[in-house]
């Protein structure tokens, strides 16, 4: 009894670590996109936004990722959001899992804005995100749609696509 305590217990903290490694890894790669996308130039001196729908582990490790740094001249602002409606002007939206159902309304209120739209879920690049996380054999990796991307008004740099899985 007490050993298959010990082994639940093991798991669940292994469980948790994974989870909280992936939001580090998740965090790290939106600070990737943002410094390897072309970026539209509208001639204002605004902060670099980037809003997190729904996931505050990615939201605060991308916090102490982006701390003091800026994409050109522009600092790095992390915005969190509970809903898709209602968003501040941003650069990146990151939709995390659990609000995973409301990708087709995000997609569409954002709809002719220069705007990279990142999912949480696997397969949301078919549903109009440039770019999609997935977890394969334990590692994080990404699918983009280069015309979901360039839709924005966004250049897609091959520092993105050398790493990611194309979706057409």
């Amino acid at each position: 009894m007490l050993k298959n305590l010990i082994i639940a217990v093991t798991l669940l903290l292994m469980s948790t670590f994974a989870s909280a490694q992936m939001s580090k890894f998740q965090a790290l790669f939106i600070f990737q996109f943002a410094k390897n996308t072309g970026w539209a130039q509208d001639g204002s001196a605004h902060n670099f936004v980037i809003t997190v729908i729904g996931d505050k582990s990615v939201a605060q490790d991308l916090r102490q990722i982006v701390n003091n740094k800026a994409i050109g001249d522009r600092p790095i602002v992390v915005e969190e959001a509970v809903s898709v409606s209602g968003l501040p002007k941003s650069d990146i939206i990151f939709l995390g899992e659990s609000k995973a159902a409301h990708v087709k309304s995000l997609v569409s209120n954002q709809d002719n804005l220069n705007v990279l739209l990142i999912s949480g879920t696997p397969g949301h690049c078919s549903n109009g995100m440039g770019i999609s996380f997935v977890n394969e054999d334990g590692k994080l990796k990404y699918q983009y749609s280069e015309a979901n991307i360039k839709k924005h008004g966004l250049a897609v740099s091959s520092k993105l696509t050398a790493l990611g899985s194309p979706v057409f």
